[in-house]
């Protein structure tokens, strides 16, 4: 990973194939979060009670405000 990160920043990766790979790399982390999502079961949610659930839609709130802060703030796509 450190190796492709140093390469990318050299330049010495085609701007197509660093686009292609930047798609397959979105594609691949909502992929894995559907995957999450699909195992996750309400019914052992419910056993462990509602603290951890609602500390878990706390932390959901907390990074939107963050990314949303940052994205208002013009720090991204810039």
């Amino acid at each position: 990973f450190v190796l492709l990160v140093v390469v990318n920043s050299l330049g010495l990766i085609p701007e197509a194939v660093n686009e292609g790979m930047s798609t397959l790399s979105r594609w691949c982390l909502v992929t894995a979060i559907a995957a999450l999502g699909i195992k996750t079961s309400f019914q052992k949610l419910a056993v462990v009670g509602w603290k951890p659930v609602i500390l878990m839609a706390l932390e959901t709130l907390l990074l939107l405000a963050v990314v949303l802060g940052v994205v208002m703030l013009g720090g991204l796509g810039t």
